[in-house]
């Protein structure tokens, strides 16, 4: 399993708005994505993350080409939600689980 997170800067007076982007948006495209075994949208007072949980690097890449994906890329950028810069990380599994249900 992959971990992908992606990690950007964000206008904290639109924390709301972002947070129903990510349910109303970002969550349905993760489920809809073959290879994509979960997300979480985290944030604190500087930056948003969006932690996706991929079966293999192949799923991952297929992403890349996905209309779909770059329509919301699309909207998210035009929405003015975004501040300053953004990047990607990919990280390989090594262990753990969740031992409850997330209480959110």
């Amino acid at each position: 399993m992959i971990v992908r997170v992606w990690i950007s800067g964000y206008d904290a007076t639109r924390l709301d708005d972002f947070i129903e982007f990510a349910r109303d948006r970002l969550e349905p495209f993760f489920r809809d994505q073959d290879g994509c075994l979960g997300c979480m949208f985290n944030y604190d007072a500087e930056q948003w993350r969006t932690v996706s949980y991929w079966r293999d690097i192949t799923a991952i890449d297929a992403v890349k080409t996905s209309p779909v994906y770059h329509e919301i890329l699309e909207d998210l950028v035009a929405s003015g939600m975004l501040a300053g810069s953004q990047s990607v990380r990919t990280m390989n599994v090594a262990g753990g689980r969740l031992y409850a249900p997330l209480p959110l």
